[in-house]
């Protein structure tokens, strides 16, 4: 009650021009006599909740150093940098090193344009394992001594990153493991590449990738193997070697018997995507003793695309060429194997493509290589429609859904003038009227000049 009272006097010293300070807690203003008995009320009600909170404090401040002073437990699940180290690791070995961002805007050196002008030291906490590490001025902890005594042991280490204006901590968990206990996986294994054709039914094993086993030198008990990355889509499972089951995540008991298979999830297609990487993980049952192996698969080709022409109709213009013969008549001529125009289709396998025509005609040849067109022969109309076929060249191949409907206009290299002569006797000059015909003129004999004694 001392406390309390103490901490009431506390709280009633500011108020003074309200309350009164002479001790004995009496109001020196002339008010009503309950206005200051429910004023004290408040305050003593005030003065609990403030001690209140400070039995709080105490009690979370107490947890806090209970909690420091039991045993660390390793967690990798949680926020902290999480490692696993061999008992033989050498002295002087590099774990770990920390930077301070100088970048964030909430840092104390944002406004400090020089690296070499932002004072920065490292130090390491002391714990009951600090001695067997140390943390240079660039912020890299490394060990110091043998780390055999550590064997199977957490250890949680402190770093405090400490600037004239501010301080920091980075907590390191680590945990030291006898090197025969530690997963491995076959280090040929990671040599491989698996192959899978696309468009393969879910659960189609990958080719040239062996059964994927992880033990350690003493072996291990119980191994969980998973897809820890590549395999965002889901495009891949694993198989239990030793019941068939196709899951993401695979718990194998007799592990020198027993491993898993790699496996599809779904039907894949090279067109979208030809390799993936993936990273296979495979843990002991506490999420500690880890090993990972890289896995590279490239999807196989199937011919499942037709060819696909880039234009639905293709429309050609091919001119002729004007001659005169011993009469004076013109005459339009077409030269043989004259190119027409080219047409072209693609292959989204990336097969090379032959073409062919669907209605063969004695006017157009096409070239299978290439879809060039070249005139065979004189035309017979001023116009020729064709239907043009394209192929892959597989076995067995593939043929395009719709043939290139193809227009070729046969013209003459320039209109063909009648020219009309009026003579006129009475000025002494003639005046000449040309008129252009409208109508396209197909492989004309004869040409006639009209005057006006003709009639």
């Amino acid at each position: 009650m001392g406390k309390k009272s103490g901490a009431a006097q506390r709280m009633r010293r500011p108020e003074g021009p309200s309350i009164g300070g002479d001790g004995g807690g009496s109001s020196s203003v002339s008010r009503p006599k309950m206005f200051s008995v429910s004023m004290l009320a408040a305050i003593l009600a005030l003065v609990l909740v403030l001690d209140l909170n400070v039995v709080l404090v105490s009690c979370k401040h107490h947890r806090h150093h209970s909690a420091n002073s039991e045993e660390f437990k390793f967690d990798p699940t949680n926020s902290f940098i999480s490692l696993v180290l061999p008992h033989d690791t050498y002295p002087g070995y590099s774990i770990q090193k920390f930077t301070a961002n100088f970048t964030s805007p909430n840092s104390p050196f944002s406004s400090i344009s020089s690296y070499s002008s932002k004072p920065l030291n490292y130090r390491l906490l002391e714990t009951d394992y600090s001695k067997y590490f140390t943390v240079l001025d660039d912020g890299m902890v490394m060990t110091t001594s043998d780390l055999s005594p550590l064997v199977n042991r957490p250890v949680k280490l402190v770093v405090l990153e400490e600037t004239p204006n501010s301080t920091a901590t980075h907590q390191l968990q680590l945990y030291i493991m006898n090197r025969k206990d530690m997963l491995h996986f076959p280090s040929a294994l990671g040599e491989n590449v698996g192959e899978l054709s696309e468009n393969k039914p879910a659960g189609t094993r990958v080719r040239e990738l062996p059964i994927l086993q992880a033990n350690s030198a003493r072996g291990a008990k119980t191994v969980i193997y998973t897809i820890a990355s590549g395999n965002a889509g889901h495009e891949f499972a694993l198989e239990d070697s030793s019941t068939g089951e196709i899951k993401d995540t695979v718990r194998i008991e007799d592990t020198r018997k027993h491993g898993v298979f790699l496996v599809s999830n779904k039907p894949l297609d090279r067109e979208s995507k030809d390799l993936y990487t993936l990273v296979l993980e495979a843990s002991d049952p506490k999420k500690i003793n880890k090993a990972q192996v890289k896995l590279q698969v490239k999807i196989l080709d199937v011919n499942d695309n037709h060819p696909t022409f880039t234009k639905p109709d293709y429309r050609f213009t091919v001119n002729g060429v004007k001659s005169t013969n011993n009469y004076g008549n013109e005459t339009i001529s077409y030269e043989r194997f004259t190119s027409v125009g080219k047409v072209e289709a693609k292959d989204a396998d990336g097969d090379k493509v032959a073409y062919r025509l669907l209605n063969p005609s004695n006017t157009v040849v096409i070239v299978p290589q290439t879809g060039e067109l070249l005139l065979a022969g004189e035309p017979d109309t001023p116009e020729l429609f064709i239907d043009v076929e394209a192929h892959d060249i597989r076995t067995p191949n593939l043929k395009s859904v719709k043939p290139a409907r193809v227009l070729v206009e046969f013209v003459a290299p320039d209109p063909i003038p009648v020219v009309v002569q009026h003579l006129n006797h009475e000025y002494q000059h003639s005046h000449r009227r040309d008129k252009r015909r409208v109508t396209r003129a197909v492989r004309p004999t004869k040409r006639i000049e009209f005057t006006e004694a003709d009639g």
